[in-house]
């Protein structure tokens, strides 16, 4: 064999192997798409579709989310030597012991506990280490193409009436919070509002990147979507949604420290075509509806909160502080346990008789205090701090290289991480699910 055939038939051979592992992760990389679609629809079946099994459907994503872990396990690519994951293993059973021995928590409050603090945080590293770089492009092709239905549901909302079908809760019974004007704060196809909140933060965070990088996304879906998504942060009722959406914007600060030169070349043509979207959207009646009454909403939150700088500020004061105003650095072994302050957890103690806060203090940072007292808690605090900075630094890195599209992502999944109700399993799964597809995107290498 000549040189020559040996060097094309190593080649091939480089490629097969490539291939085979491709297809071994395939599977895995299939499962975190049921995970997903399942994460987007999850509040249609316990509204609409299965409001009799609106509890079981509560954790609808858990036995996907072991099987994940099963098949990559099996493949050698689930993260058993992870830093941040066996520590968290560790807390997480001194945490259970602590409330089996001296809280007297039930098991089934201690498991929705572990189901919370534990059972999904893995998948951040899982599918950081099998998905490719066109793997979160075709997450973000998904994320812009469902954001027109996702809007159509909160137009919906938004012009019925609280009793309406389209705003009923979780299980058939009641109805989404009021806001402004006699609205209810649109959920789209999630069982609560955050839903939309957090949808709508990775959506701008595509369409950012789509208009850096113009090849990256047809154009048109970019457009429509932007529109869409202005949309929906007009109509949505909740402050929370324009906030958490422009978090996500002032990642360009970023990108400008670090990448002066570029940012500059491209900046202007960015906010440029920003400017002709939305005057093109101030032509439809529905997006003028949203802005008034959006407006109106601000108003008068703002005769109780103060201005909305004020406002953003003292929510994150609130949960930064809610630990010290539970504890008040006295209780060192919690109250109930581990899973007892968030409302599931509160809800499955009050059914087997052992008590439970009735989540009232379903506040992120003050709950891990609240069930395991403060220096266990504080270690699920760390924990979730731990993890926000290390993979924000991971996002820098990566614009180092050219790459920005992870610390838009970062924008949109590192403040869950860090200061969300994990309680509450939406928020978990795009905590979980959105970390990874950011990791993802910062380990990319081929991202052209």
């Amino acid at each position: 064999m000549s040189a020559t055939e040996s060097s094309v038939a190593s080649m091939r051979n480089a490629r097969d192997l490539t291939d085979a592992g491709t297809a071994d992760y395939a599977l895995i990389r299939a499962w975190v798409w049921v995970y997903f679609i399942l994460l987007i629809f999850e509040g249609a079946l316990r509204k609409w579709v299965f409001p009799g099994q609106s509890d079981l459907l509560l954790l609808v994503r858990d036995p996907i989310v072991l099987w994940i872990y099963y098949l990559a396990y099996s493949q050698n690519v689930f993260p058993t030597e992870n830093k941040y994951l066996n520590r968290l293993y560790g807390w997480t059973i001194l945490a259970c012991v602590i409330s089996l021995i001296f809280n007297q928590t039930h098991p089934a409050v201690i498991a929705y506990g572990i189901h919370t603090n534990l059972l999904h945080f893995p998948l951040i590293f899982v599918i950081g280490n099998v998905l490719r770089w066109k793997d979160v492009i075709r997450f973000g092709y998904a994320i812009l193409f469902i954001t027109l239905p996702m809007t159509f549901f909160c137009q919906a909302q938004f012009e019925g009436d609280r009793y309406d079908i389209m705003n009923i809760a979780a299980g058939g019974a009641g109805y989404q919070l009021e806001t402004s004007g006699g609205k209810v704060r649109a959920s789209g196809t999630f069982s609560f509002v955050s839903g939309i909140v957090f949808f709508y933060c990775f959506a701008v965070a595509f369409i950012i990147y789509g208009f850096l990088r113009l090849k990256t996304f047809w154009l048109p879906i970019l457009i429509v979507s932007f529109g869409l998504t202005l949309t929906a942060m007009a109509i949505a009722g909740s402050r929370a949604v324009v906030a958490e959406c422009l978090q996500v914007v002032a990642c360009f600060a970023f990108l400008a420290y670090l990448r002066p030169q570029e940012f500059g070349k491209i900046t202007f043509f960015v906010f440029g075509l920003t400017a002709i979207t939305i005057f093109l959207w101030t032509q439809i009646d529905i997006f003028i509806q949203g802005i008034d009454h959006l407006r109106t909403r601000f108003e008068e939150a703002a005769n109780v909160e103060g201005n909305p700088v004020e406002a953003y500020f003292n929510r994150y004061w609130e949960i930064i502080s809610a630990p010290y105003y539970y504890n008040k650095f006295t209780d060192w072994l919690g109250n109930d346990g581990l899973g007892s302050a968030t409302r599931a957890g509160s809800e499955l103690a009050r059914r087997f008789g052992s008590g439970g806060w009735g989540g009232g203090a379903e506040i992120s940072w003050a709950r891990p205090i609240v069930e395991n007292g403060l220096v266990i808690g504080s270690l699920f605090i760390f924990w979730r701090i731990w993890v926000a900075i290390d993979l924000l630094k991971a996002c820098i890195r990566s614009i180092k290289r050219g790459n920005y599209l992870a610390i838009f992502l970062f924008g949109a999944a590192g403040p869950i991480i860090l200061f969300g109700l994990l309680g509450q399993p939406t928020n978990l799964g795009f905590a979980a699910f959105g970390g990874g597809l950011c990791l993802a995107a910062a380990r990319a290498r081929n991202f052209a």
